[in-house]
Protein backbone atom coordinates (compact mmCIF):
# COMPACT_ATOMS: atom_id res chain seq x y z
CA UNK A 1 0.00 0.00 0.00
CA UNK A 2 1.16 3.48 -0.68
CA UNK A 3 1.26 5.99 2.15
CA UNK A 4 0.77 9.52 1.13
CA UNK A 5 2.49 12.38 3.01
CA UNK A 6 0.67 15.46 3.97
CA UNK A 7 1.67 18.23 1.74
CA UNK A 8 3.70 21.03 3.31
CA UNK A 9 5.16 18.93 6.19
CA UNK A 10 8.77 19.49 5.10
CA UNK A 11 8.16 23.09 4.27
CA UNK A 12 7.59 23.88 7.98
CA UNK A 13 10.93 22.28 9.11
CA UNK A 14 13.73 24.75 8.57
CA UNK A 15 17.00 25.82 10.41
CA UNK A 16 17.99 29.09 12.11
CA UNK A 17 18.65 32.10 10.04
CA UNK A 18 22.06 33.81 10.12
CA UNK A 19 20.62 36.69 12.14
CA UNK A 20 19.24 34.31 14.75
CA UNK A 21 22.59 32.50 15.03
CA UNK A 22 24.45 35.78 15.50
CA UNK A 23 21.99 36.96 18.17
CA UNK A 24 22.33 33.66 20.02
CA UNK A 25 26.13 33.81 19.84
CA UNK A 26 26.13 37.41 21.09
CA UNK A 27 23.95 36.48 24.08
CA UNK A 28 26.18 33.49 24.81
CA UNK A 29 29.34 35.59 24.65
CA UNK A 30 27.82 38.18 27.00
CA UNK A 31 26.87 35.45 29.47
CA UNK A 32 30.34 33.91 29.26
CA UNK A 33 31.99 37.28 29.80
CA UNK A 34 29.75 37.94 32.80
CA UNK A 35 30.54 34.54 34.27
CA UNK A 36 34.26 35.01 33.59
CA UNK A 37 34.25 38.44 35.23
CA UNK A 38 32.37 37.07 38.23
CA UNK A 39 34.84 34.20 38.56
CA UNK A 40 37.84 36.51 38.21
CA UNK A 41 36.46 38.93 40.81
CA UNK A 42 35.66 36.06 43.17
CA UNK A 43 39.18 34.70 42.74
CA UNK A 44 40.68 38.13 43.34
CA UNK A 45 38.57 38.71 46.46
CA UNK A 46 39.46 35.23 47.74
CA UNK A 47 43.18 35.92 47.22
CA UNK A 48 43.01 39.28 49.00
CA UNK A 49 41.08 37.76 51.90
CA UNK A 50 43.55 34.87 52.06
CA UNK A 51 46.48 37.30 52.00
CA UNK A 52 45.04 39.29 54.89
CA UNK A 53 44.29 36.11 56.83
CA UNK A 54 47.90 34.98 56.35
CA UNK A 55 49.18 38.41 57.38
CA UNK A 56 47.00 38.27 60.49
CA UNK A 57 48.33 34.82 61.37
CA UNK A 58 51.98 35.74 60.80
CA UNK A 59 51.73 39.05 62.63
CA UNK A 60 49.90 37.50 65.58
CA UNK A 61 52.35 34.63 65.84
CA UNK A 62 55.37 36.95 65.65
CA UNK A 63 53.99 39.13 68.45
CA UNK A 64 53.07 36.10 70.55
CA UNK A 65 56.59 34.64 70.22
CA UNK A 66 58.34 37.90 71.11
CA UNK A 67 55.82 38.76 73.82
CA UNK A 68 56.11 35.37 75.51
CA UNK A 69 59.88 35.74 75.79
CA UNK A 70 59.63 39.34 77.01
CA UNK A 71 57.27 38.26 79.78
CA UNK A 72 59.66 35.49 80.82
CA UNK A 73 62.87 37.54 80.54
CA UNK A 74 64.72 37.33 83.84
CA UNK A 75 62.62 34.53 85.29
CA UNK A 76 64.95 32.15 87.13
CA UNK A 77 62.56 30.34 89.41
CA UNK A 78 62.00 31.34 93.06
CA UNK A 79 64.98 33.68 93.31
CA UNK A 80 64.23 37.35 93.90
CA UNK A 81 67.36 38.60 92.10
CA UNK A 82 69.58 37.72 89.14
CA UNK A 83 72.15 36.01 91.37
CA UNK A 84 72.36 32.76 89.40
CA UNK A 85 75.70 30.94 89.34
CA UNK A 86 77.20 28.07 87.33
CA UNK A 87 78.63 25.42 89.66
CA UNK A 88 80.23 23.74 86.62
CA UNK A 89 81.46 25.49 83.46
CA UNK A 90 79.08 25.22 80.50
CA UNK A 91 80.33 25.10 76.91
CA UNK A 92 77.95 26.17 74.13
CA UNK A 93 78.86 25.24 70.55
CA UNK A 94 78.50 28.20 68.20
CA UNK A 95 77.86 30.60 71.08
CA UNK A 96 77.07 34.13 69.89
CA UNK A 97 80.01 35.47 71.93
CA UNK A 98 82.11 34.32 74.88
CA UNK A 99 79.62 33.42 77.62
CA UNK A 100 76.78 35.10 75.73
CA UNK A 101 74.24 32.31 76.18
CA UNK A 102 74.81 32.02 79.93
CA UNK A 103 74.89 35.75 80.77
CA UNK A 104 71.92 35.54 83.15
CA UNK A 105 72.80 38.91 84.73
CA UNK A 106 71.57 40.61 81.51
CA UNK A 107 68.11 39.13 80.88
CA UNK A 108 67.24 41.75 78.25
CA UNK A 109 69.33 43.65 75.72
CA UNK A 110 69.48 44.42 72.03
CA UNK A 111 70.73 46.50 69.12
CA UNK A 112 69.02 49.09 66.95
CA UNK A 113 69.98 50.14 63.42
CA UNK A 114 73.01 47.86 62.99
CA UNK A 115 74.44 46.72 59.65
CA UNK A 116 74.84 43.01 58.78
CA UNK A 117 78.59 43.17 59.40
CA UNK A 118 78.07 44.91 62.74
CA UNK A 119 75.44 42.33 63.68
CA UNK A 120 77.89 39.51 62.94
CA UNK A 121 80.62 41.27 64.91
CA UNK A 122 78.34 41.72 67.92
CA UNK A 123 76.86 38.21 67.69
CA UNK A 124 79.06 35.83 65.70
CA UNK A 125 76.24 33.26 65.54
CA UNK A 126 74.43 35.57 63.08
CA UNK A 127 75.51 35.15 59.47
CA UNK A 128 75.72 38.57 57.78
CA UNK A 129 73.93 37.16 54.71
CA UNK A 130 71.00 36.19 56.95
CA UNK A 131 70.52 39.66 58.41
CA UNK A 132 68.31 42.31 56.82
CA UNK A 133 70.07 45.64 56.42
CA UNK A 134 67.33 48.12 57.24
CA UNK A 135 66.74 51.29 55.25
CA UNK A 136 66.18 54.72 56.76
CA UNK A 137 62.55 54.04 57.59
CA UNK A 138 63.02 50.48 58.83
CA UNK A 139 66.27 50.21 60.77
CA UNK A 140 67.38 46.70 61.62
CA UNK A 141 66.97 45.31 65.11
CA UNK A 142 68.20 42.56 67.43
CA UNK A 143 66.28 41.65 70.56
CA UNK A 144 68.05 39.48 73.14
CA UNK A 145 66.08 37.76 75.91
CA UNK A 146 67.23 35.28 78.54
CA UNK A 147 65.15 33.45 81.09
CA UNK A 148 63.49 30.19 82.06
CA UNK A 149 60.13 28.87 80.95
CA UNK A 150 57.29 28.53 83.42
CA UNK A 151 56.98 24.73 83.20
CA UNK A 152 58.99 22.78 85.77
CA UNK A 153 60.79 19.58 84.68
CA UNK A 154 61.45 16.60 87.01
CA UNK A 155 65.13 15.84 87.53
CA UNK A 156 64.67 12.37 86.04
CA UNK A 157 63.58 13.91 82.71
CA UNK A 158 66.47 16.35 82.15
CA UNK A 159 67.92 16.34 78.62
CA UNK A 160 71.71 16.02 78.52
CA UNK A 161 72.46 19.00 76.26
CA UNK A 162 69.77 21.40 77.50
CA UNK A 163 70.27 24.10 80.14
CA UNK A 164 68.21 24.42 83.31
CA UNK A 165 67.76 26.76 86.28
CA UNK A 166 67.07 25.78 89.88
CA UNK A 167 66.71 28.32 92.68
CA UNK A 168 65.45 29.15 96.13
CA UNK A 169 64.55 32.69 97.27
CA UNK A 170 68.23 33.65 97.73
CA UNK A 171 70.39 31.73 95.24
CA UNK A 172 70.09 29.98 91.90
CA UNK A 173 72.19 27.69 89.74
CA UNK A 174 72.46 27.23 85.98
CA UNK A 175 73.53 23.80 84.72
CA UNK A 176 73.39 21.32 81.86
CA UNK A 177 71.06 18.40 82.16
CA UNK A 178 73.94 15.90 82.28
CA UNK A 179 75.65 17.86 85.10
CA UNK A 180 72.85 17.69 87.65
CA UNK A 181 73.38 14.12 88.85
CA UNK A 182 76.93 14.91 90.01
CA UNK A 183 75.95 18.02 91.97
CA UNK A 184 75.78 17.89 95.74
CA UNK A 185 73.32 19.77 97.96
CA UNK A 186 74.37 22.55 97.87
CA UNK A 187 74.88 23.78 95.13
CA UNK A 188 71.56 22.04 94.44
CA UNK A 189 68.76 24.20 95.77
CA UNK A 190 66.01 22.96 98.06
CA UNK A 191 62.64 24.19 99.24
CA UNK A 192 61.34 24.35 102.81
CA UNK A 193 61.56 20.85 104.28
CA UNK A 194 64.59 19.87 102.24
CA UNK A 195 62.81 18.79 99.08
CA UNK A 196 64.22 19.39 95.60
CA UNK A 197 63.52 22.91 94.32
CA UNK A 198 61.69 23.11 90.97
CA UNK A 199 63.85 22.91 87.85
CA UNK A 200 62.98 25.07 84.84
CA UNK A 201 64.33 24.89 81.25
CA UNK A 202 66.57 27.89 80.50
CA UNK A 203 66.67 29.67 77.14
CA UNK A 204 68.74 32.46 75.57
CA UNK A 205 67.38 33.90 72.32
CA UNK A 206 68.24 36.64 69.84
CA UNK A 207 65.47 37.81 67.47
CA UNK A 208 66.20 39.51 64.13
CA UNK A 209 65.01 39.57 60.50
CA UNK A 210 66.33 37.27 57.78
CA UNK A 211 65.89 38.16 54.07
CA UNK A 212 64.47 34.75 53.09
CA UNK A 213 62.23 32.04 54.49
CA UNK A 214 63.92 28.89 53.16
CA UNK A 215 67.65 29.41 52.62
CA UNK A 216 69.37 27.16 50.12
CA UNK A 217 72.98 28.37 50.26
CA UNK A 218 75.70 26.49 52.16
CA UNK A 219 73.61 23.41 52.74
CA UNK A 220 70.38 25.24 53.50
CA UNK A 221 71.74 27.74 56.01
CA UNK A 222 72.46 30.94 54.03
CA UNK A 223 69.96 33.13 52.16
CA UNK A 224 70.37 33.66 48.41
CA UNK A 225 68.58 36.02 46.00
CA UNK A 226 67.06 32.98 44.27
CA UNK A 227 65.42 31.57 47.41
CA UNK A 228 61.65 31.21 47.85
CA UNK A 229 61.02 30.88 44.12
CA UNK A 230 63.15 33.93 43.22
CA UNK A 231 60.97 36.05 45.53
CA UNK A 232 62.72 35.95 48.93
CA UNK A 233 60.27 36.28 51.83
CA UNK A 234 61.56 38.37 54.77
CA UNK A 235 61.25 36.25 57.90
CA UNK A 236 61.47 36.79 61.64
CA UNK A 237 64.01 34.33 63.03
CA UNK A 238 65.85 33.76 66.28
CA UNK A 239 69.05 32.21 67.50
CA UNK A 240 68.30 29.83 70.36
CA UNK A 241 69.82 27.08 72.47
CA UNK A 242 69.14 23.56 71.23
CA UNK A 243 70.21 20.09 72.29
CA UNK A 244 71.87 18.27 69.38
CA UNK A 245 72.72 14.69 70.40
CA UNK A 246 73.68 15.81 73.89
CA UNK A 247 75.61 18.89 72.72
CA UNK A 248 74.44 22.37 73.71
CA UNK A 249 74.54 24.59 70.64
CA UNK A 250 73.08 27.76 69.12
CA UNK A 251 70.83 27.34 66.08
CA UNK A 252 68.85 29.67 63.83
CA UNK A 253 65.11 28.95 63.78
CA UNK A 254 62.40 30.61 61.67
CA UNK A 255 59.49 32.15 63.61
CA UNK A 256 57.14 33.90 61.14
CA UNK A 257 57.19 34.66 57.41
CA UNK A 258 56.48 37.97 55.74
CA UNK A 259 57.82 40.21 58.54
CA UNK A 260 59.43 43.15 56.76
CA UNK A 261 60.22 45.42 59.70
CA UNK A 262 60.19 45.37 63.49
CA UNK A 263 60.48 48.36 65.78
CA UNK A 264 60.54 48.14 69.56
CA UNK A 265 60.07 51.07 71.92
CA UNK A 266 61.24 50.28 75.45
CA UNK A 267 59.76 51.76 78.62
CA UNK A 268 62.55 52.49 81.11
CA UNK A 269 61.93 52.82 84.85
CA UNK A 270 64.33 55.41 86.26
CA UNK A 271 63.04 55.65 89.83
CA UNK A 272 62.55 51.96 90.64
CA UNK A 273 58.77 51.89 91.10
CA UNK A 274 58.14 49.29 88.40
CA UNK A 275 56.49 51.67 85.92
CA UNK A 276 58.13 53.35 82.88
CA UNK A 277 59.32 56.94 83.15
CA UNK A 278 60.61 57.34 79.59
CA UNK A 279 60.50 55.51 76.27
CA UNK A 280 63.36 54.92 73.86
CA UNK A 281 64.36 52.67 70.95
CA UNK A 282 68.01 52.20 71.85
CA UNK A 283 68.62 51.83 75.60
CA UNK A 284 72.14 51.34 76.91
CA UNK A 285 73.12 48.08 78.58
CA UNK A 286 72.49 49.68 81.99
CA UNK A 287 69.12 51.04 80.87
CA UNK A 288 68.10 47.58 79.61
CA UNK A 289 68.23 46.39 83.24
CA UNK A 290 65.52 49.02 83.92
CA UNK A 291 63.21 48.18 81.00
CA UNK A 292 59.76 47.29 82.36
CA UNK A 293 57.62 47.46 79.20
CA UNK A 294 58.15 47.04 75.47
CA UNK A 295 55.93 48.22 72.62
CA UNK A 296 56.52 45.94 69.64
CA UNK A 297 55.36 46.82 66.11
CA UNK A 298 55.72 44.47 63.15
CA UNK A 299 55.15 45.32 59.49
CA UNK A 300 53.76 42.24 57.76
CA UNK A 301 53.40 41.80 54.01
CA UNK A 302 51.28 39.39 52.01
CA UNK A 303 52.89 36.06 51.02
CA UNK A 304 52.67 36.75 47.28
CA UNK A 305 52.58 39.91 45.13
CA UNK A 306 49.26 41.07 43.69
CA UNK A 307 49.13 41.98 40.00
CA UNK A 308 47.96 45.53 39.43
CA UNK A 309 48.27 46.54 43.09
CA UNK A 310 50.50 49.44 44.16
CA UNK A 311 51.21 50.08 47.84
CA UNK A 312 53.06 53.33 47.16
CA UNK A 313 50.11 55.45 48.35
CA UNK A 314 50.31 54.05 51.90
CA UNK A 315 52.73 55.09 54.63
CA UNK A 316 53.31 53.13 57.84
CA UNK A 317 53.95 54.30 61.39
CA UNK A 318 55.99 51.72 63.32
CA UNK A 319 57.04 53.56 66.47
CA UNK A 320 53.71 55.01 67.52
CA UNK A 321 54.69 58.67 67.33
CA UNK A 322 51.93 59.49 64.84
CA UNK A 323 54.43 60.16 62.05
CA UNK A 324 54.54 57.60 59.23
CA UNK A 325 58.17 56.81 58.52
CA UNK A 326 57.99 53.90 56.07
CA UNK A 327 56.89 53.84 52.42
CA UNK A 328 57.63 51.06 49.92
CA UNK A 329 59.11 53.39 47.29
CA UNK A 330 61.17 55.49 49.71
CA UNK A 331 62.56 52.45 51.53
CA UNK A 332 63.33 50.18 48.59
CA UNK A 333 60.52 47.66 49.14
CA UNK A 334 58.49 46.02 46.35
CA UNK A 335 55.20 47.91 46.08
CA UNK A 336 52.98 45.10 44.73
CA UNK A 337 52.35 43.55 48.17
CA UNK A 338 49.59 44.19 50.69
CA UNK A 339 50.89 45.29 54.09
CA UNK A 340 49.64 45.83 57.62
CA UNK A 341 51.15 46.97 60.94
CA UNK A 342 50.41 44.98 64.10
CA UNK A 343 51.32 46.45 67.48
CA UNK A 344 51.21 45.15 71.03
CA UNK A 345 52.70 46.21 74.36
CA UNK A 346 54.18 43.76 76.85
CA UNK A 347 55.28 44.03 80.46
CA UNK A 348 58.77 42.79 81.25
CA UNK A 349 57.33 41.70 84.56
CA UNK A 350 60.31 39.99 86.16
CA UNK A 351 62.46 43.12 85.82
CA UNK A 352 59.53 45.35 86.83
CA UNK A 353 58.79 43.31 89.95
CA UNK A 354 62.43 43.26 91.05
CA UNK A 355 62.75 47.02 90.59
CA UNK A 356 59.60 47.57 92.65
CA UNK A 357 60.85 45.45 95.57
CA UNK A 358 61.53 47.51 98.72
Amino acid sequence: MRHSRRPGANSRQRGLTLVEVMVAMTIGIILLLALGTLFANSTRVFKVNDDFARMQENGTYALNAIGSDLRQAGFYGHIASFDVKMPVAIAVTGDCAAGWATNVAQPLSGFHGVTPSAAHTALTCINASNFIDGAAGRPSFILIVRGATGGAVPSAALAAGSLYVQSDPTTGILFRGDQYAALATPPRRTVLGGGEAPIYPYQARAYYLRPCSRPTGSGGTVCLATDDGNQPIPTLVRQELVDVAGTTTMAERAVAEGIEAVRIVYGVDNDGNGTPDRYMEAPTEIQFTQVVTARVSVLVRSPKPTNGYNDDSRDYDLNGDGVAELNCTDDGLPCNYHRHVFTQSFQVRNIAQRLALP
